[in-house]
């Protein structure tokens, strides 16, 4: 029991620092990074009127990269921000989440959603998210897939996410890849959620993250 108190104390505090230096990055993104491709986009903008119209192609081309990156920064730094994040409903954080891969992979990816959403503590929510991007991020690096759906079901008090992918599949024998399944794991106790993969060389990965709202446990309180 101590044993297991202990990581459970360890795998929090990972996560708070994980978080603040992600909130930190996040601001950097926003504030510096932002500025910058906001300064080159009205430089460009302003020699771009300069130019004889024979030579304004490769000046627009450009203009148009650092607009796209600008917007991508802009997206990027809010998923990074547990602050921001936690002034978003979850479903709207993973749409913006599955938007940036659509635009930067070759990954087709999809969000269902159904049922009315439940309440979810903001340290919880920020938590999903995060297991929800590190399994996108795993689809995107490994999978090789084509598709990728996150279907989100609310049902009463509970919430059940489930990601699934076409990609190459694992052997979840692999040691490598079970390290980082068992991270998302810890992750999941740290809000009493229960996290299950399969996956199957050549036929994908499945993940779902079953999880009860706070709100349950206190009305059974209540009720015994």
């Amino acid at each position: 029991m101590a044993q297991k108190e202990y990581e459970s104390a360890l795998v929090q505090v990972e996560n708070e620092i994980q978080e603040a230096t992600l909130k930190n990055v996040g601001m950097e993104l926003h504030d510096n990074v932002g500025q910058l491709l906001s300064v080159a986009k009205m430089q460009l903008r302003s020699g771009l009127s300069l130019l004889p119209e024979d030579k304004k192609e490769t000046f627009a081309e450009a203009l148009e990269t650092v607009d796209l990156s600008l917007t991508e920064v802009r997206q990027l730094s809010k998923t990074v921000n547990g602050e921001v994040l936690a002034n978003m409903d979850l479903q709207d954080a993973i749409q913006v989440e599955i938007d940036r891969i659509n635009r930067f992979s070759h990954t087709n990816s999809t969000l269902v959603v159904t049922g009315e959403p439940i309440f979810i503590e903001e340290r919880e929510k920020i938590i999903i998210f995060r297991i929800v991007q590190e399994c996108c991020s795993n689809v995107i690096k490994h999978a090789e897939a084509e598709h990728l759906i996150i279907d989100i079901s609310y049902k009463e008090d509970h919430l059940y996410i489930k990601i699934k992918d076409d990609g190459i599949g694992y052997n979840t024998q692999n040691n490598k890849l079970g390290s980082g399944l068992i991270n998302m794991q810890r992750r999941a106790e740290m809000i009493q959620a229960q996290l299950v993969a399969h996956s199957k060389q050549g036929h994908g990965t499945e993940i779902t993250l079953t999880y009860q709202s706070p709100l349950h446990e206190t009305a059974q309180s209540s009720n015994s």
